[in-house]
């Protein structure tokens, strides 16, 4: 029984493949889509300071063609940190971030679907940390129409597109993180959140 259940989850990944190859290759008309350059340069009335990108991470979005904005923003005597990643074809450089925390040493502490407050907006949250940190992370995926937290409605979405209206549109991973010890702070980062969401006309 094993066998077989293997056997079909094998030619499922094939045809899946194969249509997406299909997809890929498929001539696309590119409509206006989410870009970095609809994220503030402030929070609050407060200037963000754009944060240097290291040769790893310029080297890791080169190969397709993604763009990478690390931004903090000060909000009192705390802070928020913002990293986006743009893409239009290689959904591969938006892969969920706790693959990017497991690989710097982070351990993911609590992992799931939120809701912040009365907005109706769905994050994913999660909660990382070291021997000596401890973190508090908001992330979703958007292209300026379709706004999801899951990784997999974000390539679905997107082959959608492809297969019905022939359209490809950009997409930007957005994920907030902010230092966490207490339910302030939390707080802190579901505010910060809903600000750069309406800023950049989430519904």
């Amino acid at each position: 029984m094993a066998k077989k259940i293997q056997r079909r989850l094998i030619v499922l990944l094939g045809c899946a493949l194969l249509l997406r190859g299909a997809l890929l290759e498929r001539p696309v008309h590119l409509v206006p889509g989410y870009t970095l350059e609809r994220l503030p340069t402030a929070l609050g009335g407060v200037p963000a300071a754009d944060l240097p990108l290291t040769p790893f991470e310029v080297a890791l979005l080169a190969p397709g063609g993604g763009h990478l904005l690390q931004r903090r923003y000060a909000l009192g005597s705390n802070h928020v940190w913002l990293a986006a990643v743009q893409s239009q074809n290689d959904w591969r450089v938006q892969h969920p971030p706790q693959i990017c925390y497991t690989a710097q040493g982070w351990r993911i502490e609590e992992q799931g679907r939120h809701t912040l407050a009365d907005s109706g907006v769905v994050v994913q949250r999660m909660l990382v940390e070291t021997d000596t940190a401890r973190r508090l992370v908001y992330y979703l995926y958007t292209d300026g129409q379709h706004w999801t937290s899951s990784y997999l409605l974000r390539i679905f979405h997107a082959l959608s597109d492809r297969a019905v209206r022939a359209e490809a549109s950009t997409w930007v991973l957005l994920q907030l993180s902010t230092p966490y010890k207490s339910a302030a702070d939390e707080s802190r980062l579901a505010t910060a959140t809903l600000q750069l969401l309406f800023h950049t006309g989430q519904p």
